[in-house]
């Protein structure tokens, strides 16, 4: 991908060059260059994030273990590099697009994952009380392992486990054992004020 190996300063006209086409025929289908870089985003990232892996999430025939593992075994599959490079430029360059992801991974991840854990421990449903900075953190916790081990492979090419499901599993496993036992200590009196924050339109769910 052009723009994730050169970056957004890169010109159309570069891109143009680079396709073996006019610079007039990219404005042809395309605004401006921030249309067609949004065009890159949204095609780039609805592959990297399909919703049906999501779905994965839901299926209650499955522990909750075997349902993370197989979200993130789906998702690293998928991963070239490619989305993972355009992410960080993004970022980096103050573009939107990597909030609007974060609220994507909210809602599909965050929120129901942490629905399951307070069932899971007895504990008030958003309803009664909304989700809580710390919980948002400690499902970032599992998230950011993930998105490092990602790097390490396709940014730093570095060896990394080859067996991703072992190497998921693992993750989940850790994540799994500790983060009840967190989850409860941010329900009880005496957990750091900062953590015990509501979440931000904590209770949107779409």
């Amino acid at each position: 991908m052009f723009f994730a190996k050169e970056g957004f300063s890169a010109s159309t006209r570069d891109l143009a060059d680079r396709l073996g086409v006019r610079q007039a025929l990219l404005y042809k289908y395309y605004p401006s260059k921030e249309a067609l870089l949004e065009a890159i985003f949204e095609k780039v990232f609805a592959s990297h994030w399909a919703m049906e892996w999501a779905k994965v999430l839901e299926d209650q025939s499955k522990s909750l273990e075997d349902r993370l593992t197989s979200f993130y075994t789906m998702h690293l599959e998928n991963e070239d590099g490619i989305g993972l490079r355009l992410f960080l430029r993004a970022a980096l360059d103050g573009w939107s697009l990597p909030v609007r992801k974060m609220e994507l991974l909210k809602t599909k991840l965050v929120l129901p994952l942490i629905a399951e854990m307070r069932r899971a421990a007895k504990l008030p449903d958003y309803e009664a009380l909304p989700l809580l900075m710390g919980e948002l953190e400690l499902v970032m916790a599992l998230h950011a392992s993930v998105v490092f081990y990602s790097i390490r492979s396709n940014i730093y090419n570095v060896d990394v486990a080859a067996d991703v499901s072992a190497v998921m599993r693992l993750y989940v496993s850790a994540f799994l054992n500790g983060a009840a036992s967190s989850l409860s200590a941010l329900h009880r009196p005496g957990a750091p004020a900062s953590l015990t924050l509501p979440v931000p339109d904590a209770n949107k769910t779409a």
